[in-house]
C-alpha cells in the first residue's frame, strides 16, 4: 500500500473573528482586535505567530489584548508577518492643536 498518511492536526481549530471597523478612530483596542481577525482569518495559531516570529506565546497574547506594555517593534513586527500596515492621517482638528501649541511654545520663551 503506497499511501501518504496524513497526521490529524492536534489542538484546537482556528476559528476566525470579526474585522473591527477601520474607519473609526484609532485605539489600541481596534488594532488588537484587527491583529486577532487577521491572524484568526488566515487560520493560523499564536503558536504559529510567536515561532514564526521568535516571540514568545505570552507577548503575542498581550499583543491580541491592546496590553500598552508591548514593546511597538514587536506590534510593527506582528502587522507586517500578517500583512497589516499603519496609514497616518493628520485630520483637521487635530493640526490645530499642534499649530495652537506651536504659537505657546513662541510666546513662553
Amino acid at each position: 500500500m503506497t499511501g501518504t498518511h496524513t497526521k490529524p492536526s492536534l489542538g484546537r481549530v482556528v476559528k476566525p473573528t470579526d474585522m473591527p471597523d477601520l474607519s473609526e478612530a484609532f485605539s489600541m483596542q481596534q488594532l488588537s482586535a484587527a491583529i486577532t481577525s487577521k491572524r484568526t482569518g488566515m487560520k493560523l495559531k499564536l503558536t504559529d505567530v510567536a515561532k514564526a516570529l521568535s516571540l514568545s506565546k505570552p507577548t503575542l497574547v498581550k499583543i491580541e489584548k491592546g496590553d500598552p506594555n508591548v514593546t511597538f517593534i514587536n506590534v510593527l513586527r506582528v502587522m507586517e508577518y500578517l500583512g497589516l500596515s499603519f496609514s497616518i492621517i493628520c485630520d483637521e482638528s487635530n493640526s490645530e492643536r499642534v499649530s495652537n501649541l506651536d504659537e505657546a511654545d513662541d510666546v513662553w520663551y
